[in-house]
């Protein structure tokens, strides 16, 4: 029987069987696979960012498998290790550039949702379900929130507890504060009153309150590919940016099928960074040092972001000409 089921799990299961390498043969692989360079640079990246992250961009400069082949492992002549490091060091700066544009809309949401919904049902409007569309949903945003300020050693919250015994949980001005952006997105999608989420959203130079969802959704998620230091350079993003009609000019459309969509790319949640700071704030620089940033990097690297490639014409970027 033993045999038996031995046999079953050999035809369901594959076995891992990659062995761990040291630094030394890891650049022994990559100079077998056509990546040259300066030994002592390759073994500082290898030991101090690792062989799996930097493969994730090396990963688009392998040759193009053969029929019978998913992967290639085979690079063309004249790639050097040095140029792969180009791109993880311009990532990096994209990921802080991207990382300050969300904080500012994030908190620029927190500020003016907390405003619109305490001036509206009060101080706790967190606190009462039937400002929320879902009784159980709120129930459960609301005990991980009250959880939260239970734990918290924030200096307000702390404040807030010395002081006040009823409502026991601190006021929504206290709590958003220590909402991630995710959990946010989540509070002003649940919330019953449209006329706050519909304000909201034109404070932040947005159509409305559907656009403004779906905006945060991508946002959350752009957020934590770069909270968690991850590849977004060439990244196809999970959530599709939202039609957004106002910014139909500068956005990257895929006409190709009976209805246009936007394409899922990096360059589309620029755009939507770009004309929301630039909407709260005129004199803002992001546009400008997007430009500067994405002006480095060849036409092929600019293509794999997603940029159209007209896209210093498009009217958000050509000002900054």
């Amino acid at each position: 029987m033993k045999s038996l089921l031995g046999k079953l799990r050999g035809l369901f299961f594959l076995q891992y069987n990659h062995e761990p390498t040291s630094v030394s043969d890891q650049i022994l692989l990559l100079q077998s696979r056509g990546i040259s360079g300066d030994e002592d640079l390759m073994r500082r990246w290898l030991r101090t960012v690792g062989y799996y992250r930097l493969s994730a961009y090396w990963l688009p400069l392998e040759l193009p498998p053969s029929r019978d082949q998913t992967r290639s492992k085979r690079f063309p002549p004249g790639t050097a290790f040095s140029d792969i490091i180009d791109i993880y060091v311009f990532d990096r700066k994209l990921r802080l550039l991207v990382m300050e544009a969300v904080d500012r809309f994030e908190i620029a949401v927190r500020a003016r949702w907390t405003n619109l919904l305490s001036l509206a049902h009060g101080s706790h409007a967190h606190v009462h379900a039937k400002n929320f569309h879902n009784g159980f949903e709120h129930a459960r945003m609301f005990a991980k929130i009250a959880k939260t300020a239970e734990e918290s050693s924030e200096v307000f919250v702390e404040h807030y507890r010395k002081k006040y015994t009823d409502p026991f949980v601190p006021s929504l001005w206290h709590v958003t504060e220590l909402m991630t952006l995710g959990e946010l997105s989540l509070w002003v999608k649940a919330t019953s009153d449209n006329r706050i989420k519909d304000e909201l959203a034109r404070d932040l130079g947005l159509p409305n309150k559907e656009v403004l969802e779906g905006t945060l959704q991508l946002l959350s998620y752009i957020r934590n590919i770069c909270a968690h230091h991850s590849r977004l350079w060439n990244r196809k993003t999970v959530k599709r940016a939202p039609n957004i009609r106002q910014m139909k000019s500068d956005m990257d459309i895929d006409r190709s099928g009976k209805q246009h969509q936007l394409r899922n790319s990096i360059y589309n949640v620029l755009v939507i960074l770009a004309r929301t700071l630039r909407y709260q704030s005129p004199d803002t620089t992001f546009p400008q040092r997007v430009r500067s940033l994405i002006e480095t990097r060849s036409a092929p690297q600019q293509i794999a972001m997603g940029f159209p490639s007209d896209w210093r014409s498009r009217p958000i970027w050509r000002i900054y000409s």
